[in-house]
């Protein structure tokens, strides 16, 4: 069943379809919002408020505006933010890992969402690119990932470092 499918029988009323939404994203969710607010727990505690948040309000989702993943990593970004500020903790600057993201604050505007995808397209060799989409836009693990693209963890990690590092010197 592909994903808008999903959401329309949530919509429905089937609320046990919900569950493989989250089991698609809960891991990539977690980890967005550790790299936000650099605590495990309250990141494990901003992705389940999200995923509820998310149900609450699928009657909103529009999948003509953007993708169920956009929407659901926005939520949690905005969740992890409001924490950050109840907490009193500053809001620091985004690195290179938080505005490739596709959901974070800095991806807001249209014209520095189009040079990042841009730069990401342009990356060199194309596993490369793939990686960057997998582990950042779509929240694979690098074990999906290497399984995926048939090498190991390693490599992956390996071509994330290079392809972080062309995309610096692309953005600078």
């Amino acid at each position: 069943m592909n994903e808008n499918d999903i959401i329309a029988s949530v919509i429905s009323g089937e609320i046990n379809a919900y569950e493989s939404l989250v089991k698609r994203y809960h891991v990539g969710l977690i980890i967005h919002c550790e790299r936000l607010v650099s605590d495990r727990f309250a990141a494990e505690d901003i992705a389940q408020e999200s995923f509820i948040k998310a149900f609450n309000n699928m009657s909103n989702f529009n999948a003509d505006k953007s993708r169920f993943s956009t929407w659901l990593y926005k939520i949690a970004t905005n969740k992890a933010l409001d924490y950050l500020r109840a907490n009193k903790q500053k809001v620091a600057n985004y690195d290179l890992e938080q505005i490739v993201s596709e959901t974070s604050p800095n991806y807001e505007d249209e014209e520095t969402k189009q040079e990042i995808r841009k730069a990401v397209a342009k990356l060199q060799p194309p596993t490369h690119r793939q990686v960057i989409e997998a582990y950042y836009w779509r929240g694979e693990s690098y074990q999906a990932i290497a399984a995926s693209l048939k090498v190991p963890i390693n490599t992956v990690r390996t071509w994330l470092r290079r392809a972080k590092q062309q995309l610096r010197s692309e953005l600078s």
